[in-house]
């Protein structure tokens, strides 16, 4: 295995909380599981912690980072906001292969029973989220798009875990959908903006019922 295969491996660990938020990451034992130096290694590390998935404590080591609510707030005001101008852009600039796959991802959203199948509907979502970023042709949004990606993927860690808010994601989704089959640029930007402000709110809920009160 390569530096590059143990980041993947790693960071793919983190998302799926297979590494838990808090634990701590040792270099020497890492180094052991991957059969790689202890350079590569920390140069992964420090990686993980450029992108938002380890913590660095000085003189202590990595741990997997732990979001508190004040990050998951400021995450999806700043998703809010890049997000719904990326749309608007998508919708003016996207090709028929973008609004058909658009209908595609629809047609296969209103088919997903998210009691049995919410990681489909996970999928679907991330799916529409790149798909949009990327159909909108901004290289900056699209770089602050991509940054916010990866705290956003730590973020659907809690969103998956219940099944209220990926039903409710997926109605929004799909009015979502329908406003860019439309292209309609303003009705769209305003359904990705209420969106994750409504997601965030939820994730607000379940965090202060899990931590019992602030």
């Amino acid at each position: 295995m390569n530096a590059h295969e143990m980041y993947q491996d790693l960071k793919q660990k983190i998302i799926d909380e297979i590494l838990c938020p808090g634990q701590w990451l040792v270099e020497r034992e890492l180094s052991e599981q991957y059969g790689l130096s202890r350079t590569p290694v920390r140069e992964v590390l420090r990686r993980l912690v450029t992108d938002g998935f380890l913590d660095l404590k000085p003189a202590k080591g990595y741990t997997v980072r732990e979001l508190t609510l004040k990050e998951i707030i400021e995450t999806f005001q700043a998703r809010e906001a890049i997000e719904g101008m990326l749309v608007k852009f998508a919708c003016q600039r996207g090709d028929e292969q973008f609004f058909t796959r658009i209908a595609e991802l629809r047609q296969q959203l209103e088919h997903v029973d998210i009691e049995q199948q919410k990681e489909t509907g996970v999928l679907i979502g991330i799916e529409l989220h790149d798909l949009i970023a990327e159909t909108a042709k901004n290289a900056l949004l699209l770089e602050f798009y991509q940054k916010l990606k990866n705290l956003a993927a730590i973020t659907r860690n809690i969103t998956k875990k219940s099944t209220t808010i990926e039903q409710c994601s997926k109605a929004e989704h799909l009015f979502l959908m329908k406003a860019i089959e439309e292209k309609n640029g303003e009705k769209g930007e305003q359904h990705m903006r209420a969106h994750l402000r409504e997601t965030c709110r939820r994730l607000v809920e379940d965090y202060v019922i899990v931590q019992g009160g602030l």
